[in-house]
């Protein structure tokens, strides 16, 4: 990102006024903000400095405070909330993780002003992630890395629901659309209970891309082998889809990779 397109997401023109702005936040939430919040936000108004926002990756915030991943990205989201800070996150394939976050400090607004702007936490879709081991099985890369071309017309045209699409797919592939109704329960299954995180809350956009890409995985995956369980394989490719978007940074801390398998019982 050039240093232009970072000044677009600032909300001051001098570092002045951000640093006043700073400090009355910290002093207006001094109850909710702890000293990790405190120096996370320190953080951000020191690489702001030049263009009044900034571009970080969360292990970045992390190694300067000396906290985790997850106590950062919990703290982030505090400080929008408190519409202390905007965040823009972004996605990178799932075996590269999270991107770096474009983070700018809000002008402080009293409770007795009227507020001009909401806080934004904005989530840049994903890229099409790719699963290694199905790939390895035979899947073809560039079906799943490949994005259709949209039309001028697709673009004002209705927008299917998403159980629509499941069977859409399965009419063009399997020819089985009684299966949507099975595999849709498995998406809501797994994505409910990942919604009630508070971290995972505005993820369902995300959610609904990676429930299609596993449902393309796996209709792709039957013109290459025999699978006994359309509804096990695509559980188990959803999963890992799922695991490896959220918390593929998580597993890079430790030496040895968590082991995921598909189920193809």
């Amino acid at each position: 990102m050039t240093l232009s397109n970072l000044k677009n997401h600032a909300h001051f023109t001098d570092t002045q006024a951000m640093d006043d702005a700073t400090r009355n936040h910290i002093d207006a939430h001094s109850k909710e903000l702890n000293k990790t919040d405190k120096a996370i936000l320190e953080s951000i108004r020191l690489h702001s400095v030049s263009q009044c926002a900034t571009k970080l990756l969360v292990k970045t915030i992390a190694d300067e405070v000396g906290k985790s991943k997850l106590t950062v990205r919990r703290s982030l989201s505090k400080l929008v909330r408190l519409n202390i800070i905007d965040r823009i996150s972004t996605y990178r394939p799932i075996n590269v993780g999270q991107g770096a976050s474009i983070l700018s400090i809000r002008p402080f607004i009293s409770q007795n002003d009227t507020p001009e702007m909401t806080p934004r936490e904005v989530v840049v879709k994903p890229t099409v992630p790719t699963v290694e081991k199905v790939i390895n099985e035979g899947v073809s890369s560039s079906f799943i890395t490949n994005k259709p071309k949209q039309s001028l017309h697709d673009t004002f045209a209705p927008q299917q629901s998403l159980y629509n699409r499941f069977k859409s797919i399965l009419s063009n592939s399997t020819g089985d659309i009684a299966l949507a109704s099975k595999l849709f329960g498995i998406y809501k299954a797994q994505t409910i209970r990942m919604q009630l995180f508070e971290i995972h809350a505005d993820k369902g956009q995300l959610f609904e891309i990676l429930a299609i890409q596993a449902l393309q995985i796996t209709t792709q995956a039957t013109k290459k082998k025999k699978i006994k369980s359309l509804t096990g394989y695509y559980d188990g490719v959803l999963r890992e889809l799922i695991s490896k978007t959220l918390f593929g940074d998580v597993f890079k801390e430790f030496s040895v990779e968590p082991d995921f398998k598909l189920c193809t019982h």
